[in-house]
């Protein structure tokens, strides 16, 4: 099975080279290049550089996943335990539902960022989309979270809604680190290898599957971002990112049904994983409405930008959030097959981690480079 993971992910990752590539050279014949963005919204200098690298990830996750799936409909049924392809296109084939209703809404969260990137739309339309549409994914594929509540409120509305706010939490996460080059590629590629370990030591290997076709389309797009861009990710990739992350991270059980105990502290590892893009986003919201502004609108008080400002430039900070994302990462797969005690440690840690930064950061201006 290792060996198939790792075939995913060199076959998702030369796709997205190639994709990635002819996206930027479409953009540039068409002019589709990075704009000024919504009223009020503060960027750094604008280059003369397409933003639809996130085309060819979404292409990439698109091909990949619905090529697993036409393959799993033809693959022959496992003859034994030992027949691992057989058992996961078996897997694949009782998933139809859940796949079918996962590319219904990346391909819907991908076009929503595209026409963002040409003609930037208002906040509002954006995020009640990225409730809407995972609310929709949730609903038909049964992806929830805390789905338990649904017994105390007489249906399964309110594990939607927490589903559907941990998916647009998560893209706005993705979405808000698309601010220097490589960053968002980077930590996209970092958190699903966090992810595909996850999968791997706890056997859940449709997740791994998942988790190892995002790897490569990420680390396919990064050649062509980092250490200088010549495409950017734009919300139409950001978003899509963004989503899968999230979608992988609701479906992954992380609780062993064999046990006797409930072990309720391993739903917290989601929160260890994809902790730097959610200090990120916790504080830029923090600091805009501490100072009157919307949360919504961007501007140059990210995470990345803050530490820039310290004095690391753009590329060492770049670095930093994705060593930072490893160190957070490493310890939400050692979490996942953790007893409570060792658990509590990792968070403990991880928030050690995260107030140090945050203490380190107090009083750094705003604009001063």
């Amino acid at each position: 099975m290792l060996l198939a993971l790792t075939a995913c992910v060199i076959t998702s990752l030369v796709l997205s080279l190639i994709a990635t590539g002819l996206a930027r050279k479409i953009g540039e014949h068409l002019s589709a290049m990075d704009g000024q963005g919504v009223a009020g919204q503060v960027k750094a200098e604008l280059r003369r550089i397409p933003n639809t690298g996130g085309i060819g990830i979404a292409l990439t996750l698109i091909v990949m996943l619905a090529g697993v799936g036409l393959a799993a409909q033809f693959w022959p049924m496992a003859t034994s335990e030992a027949d691992v392809l057989g058992q996961l296109a078996w897997g694949v084939r009782e998933n139809m539902t859940l796949l079918l209703a996962f590319l219904g809404g990346l391909v819907v969260i991908h076009a929503i960022g595209v026409v963002d990137d040409r003609k930037p739309l208002p906040w509002q339309p954006k995020l009640l989309a990225m409730v809407l549409v995972p609310a929709g994914v949730a609903w038909l594929s049964d992806t929830r979270v805390l789905s338990l509540l649904d017994s105390h409120v007489g249906g399964a509305w309110l594990s939607v809604l927490v589903t559907a706010l941990w998916f647009a939490v998560v893209m706005n996460a993705m979405n808000f680190l698309d601010n220097m080059d490589g960053l968002a590629g980077g930590l996209g590629a970092i958190v699903s290898a966090g992810l595909l370990a996850i999968a791997v030591v706890n056997a859940q290997w449709i997740i791994g599957a998942g988790a190892a076709v995002l790897l490569g389309a990420c680390l396919g797009f990064l050649p062509h971002n980092f250490p200088r861009a010549r495409v950017f990710m734009g919300d139409g990739g950001s978003l899509v990112v963004g989503f899968t992350l999230a979608f992988l991270t609701v479906r992954l059980n992380y609780v062993d049904s064999t046990l006797g105990n409930t072990q309720w502290h391993l739903l917290f590892v989601p929160l260890v994983l994809l902790a730097i893009p959610l200090y990120d986003f916790a504080s830029v919201v923090l600091i805009r409405l501490s100072q009157g502004k919307s949360p919504f609108v961007g501007d140059l008080q990210h995470f990345s930008h803050r530490m820039a400002r310290r004095g690391l430039g753009r590329r060492g900070a770049v670095i930093a959030i994705w060593v930072l994302a490893a160190t957070t990462g490493a310890g939400a797969v050692v979490m996942s097959r953790s007893e409570p005690w060792q658990a509590a440690l990792i968070a403990g840690q991880t928030l050690a981690v995260l107030g140090l930064i945050a203490y380190l950061e107090r009083g750094v201006p705003e604009h001063t480079q």
